[in-house]
């Protein structure tokens, strides 16, 4: 690739066309432009402008400034405190886990909640399919009728703007695509809502060692800064990751000392989250569990007088012996 970038008539040509090879496939997606919200809305919401689903698109443009009427005539609204409210909503709208999926790039996501949510950290969990079929309560314009989600948060706009962050952070969201995860968190929620995520889990397949090239470096890097910073309200993060073989090979060969530096944004991200809210953070390979706070809460206690530095290399380290020897037990 480097000799074809440079035998190139134009480098910079050449760079994009062998970019997508040198990199991470999320680097695109984690360097897009998030979505433009519309402006505040203009006048209610007319009953015959579509189905439940574009009612609930409606609403998601509103704005935090906006009034809302006090809607006397509810007595959810008006009788109701607004915390026993939240209580019904977290009931209504929480303790799900979503599975997302998408038939290809450019197919609508689809959720499906978990049949099975007590076995869903045990490595041969699976309790649906690719969903072929759009759920009900994310209906088509032609279905007006829907069970599910939507209806209470497009009740009125009053119920949306109390009840919708309860959506996001009462809620587990779990993907194995990297592109359906990376479309649905950088192009498809406004990027408030990335605050309100609590609980994220994913299958990431990572068709290249981290380490192969400084694309890549970057792009690993850049992955755990977008966990750290902007999907700051976390208090769960696990990612099973899905080495292709070469990765593996790579990893198997490697010293634990040298394979600290690709391990390294991994575990900073961990402490950085653990240290502001309590954030648990798990990386898991071949089934097996690295918990990388508690790894690096052990390696500070088994050295209180070493240096922060030390301590963080002894650590990473250590998940990267882990992770090695989980692969190798794996063949």
């Amino acid at each position: 690739m480097n000799a074809f970038v440079q035998l190139s008539p134009s480098p910079a040509w050449a760079n994009k066309i062998v970019g997508p090879y040198k990199g991470l496939p999320f680097h695109d997606y984690l360097h897009a432009s998030p979505p433009r919200r519309q402006r505040t809305l203009t006048g209610p919401i007319d009953p015959a402008q579509g189905s439940l689903w574009r009612r609930f698109q409606v609403f998601a443009a509103v704005e935090p400034e906006q009034q809302f009427s006090e809607q006397a005539q509810s007595g959810l609204l008006s009788k109701l405190p607004l915390d026993i409210r939240m209580i019904i909503y977290e009931m209504v709208l929480g303790g799900m886990i979503f599975h997302l999926n998408a038939q290809d790039r450019r197919s609508r996501i689809l959720h499906h909640v978990c049949a099975r949510p007590e076995t869903i950290n045990d490595p041969t969990h699976q309790c649906h399919e690719l969903a072929t079929k759009r759920p009900s309560s994310n209906p088509r314009e032609e279905y007006r009728e829907a069970t599910g989600l939507l209806p209470l948060l497009v009740t009125c706009r009053l119920i949306y703007s109390e009840a919708i962050e309860t959506l996001y952070r009462a809620n587990t969201f779990e993907f194995t695509q990297n592109f359906a995860a990376f479309r649905f968190l950088r192009l498809l929620i406004p990027p408030q809502r990335l605050h309100d995520i609590r609980h994220f889990r994913m299958r990431m397949r990572v068709p290249h060692h981290p380490s192969i090239n400084s694309r890549s470096r970057r792009d690993w890097t850049d992955l755990f800064s977008f966990f750290s910073t902007e999907m700051n309200g976390l208090q769960s993060l696990f990612l099973a990751l899905d080495p292709n073989q070469p990765m593996k090979a790579h990893i198997l060969e490697t010293a634990d000392d040298d394979g600290v530096e690709w391990v390294k944004p991994m575990v900073l991200m961990a402490v950085d989250a653990n240290r502001k809210r309590a954030c648990k953070v798990e990386i898991v390979t071949e089934g097996v569990i690295h918990a990388l706070n508690t790894i690096f809460k052990d390696t500070a206690d088994e050295n209180k007088t070493a240096s922060y530095d030390y301590i963080l290399e002894r650590a990473c380290a250590t998940v990267h012996k882990r992770i090695r020897l989980s692969l190798s037990a794996h063949g």
